[in-house]
């Protein structure tokens, strides 16, 4: 997807002004709701107030992404559950004595990846299949359904984005 720099700002407008309501209770509460580990919602959350000053306007650029995080977590319930479990099963490592240090990283990254893979898969209404090259369509998959919009907007106004 590219967009011209008017159809990104236009883009970035829109998505700003959907953000002017969101009442940040009601992101802690999807976020809950979804089961996203505490710790993760606490960071997302801690976006909230970030802006960004885009072509002299100030565009709430927190926001957005809490509010495109939100969009993506219910038009994908069964990722969002396979990624907290994943999370999970990496969690519950670390209490293992003596290894369970060790093994955290890797279990993690594993859980998430096949926990994120298992929960695209079903939100298509597909079964598991098998298979590295699968695995790795997935994921390049779900990133970029993830990332496609935000990239965009970000590639066309790159030379418009200052700093606060």
């Amino acid at each position: 997807m590219e967009l011209s720099r008017p159809a990104a700002k236009l883009d970035l407008a829109l998505l700003d002004a959907e953000v002017k309501d969101v009442d940040r209770t009601n992101a802690l509460t999807v976020f809950t709701n979804a089961g996203i580990p505490p710790e993760v919602t606490f960071r997302l959350t801690s976006l909230w107030e970030t802006t960004r000053i885009v072509g002299g306007k100030t565009v709430q650029i927190g926001k957005i992404i809490i509010l495109q995080i939100i969009k993506f977590i219910r038009e994908n319930p069964h990722l969002t559950i396979g990624i907290a479990l994943g999370a999970a099963i990496g969690a519950l490592t670390s209490l293992i004595p003596f290894i369970g240090p060790l093994l955290t990283p890797l279990v993690t990254v594993i859980g998430l990846v096949i926990g994120g893979v298992g929960g695209r898969r079903m939100d298509r209404g597909e079964e598991i299949g098998t298979g590295i090259i699968g695995l790795t369509q997935e994921i390049i998959d779900i990133a970029k359904k993830f990332f496609e919009l935000f990239a965009a907007i970000f590639n066309a106004l790159r030379a418009d984005f200052q700093a606060n």
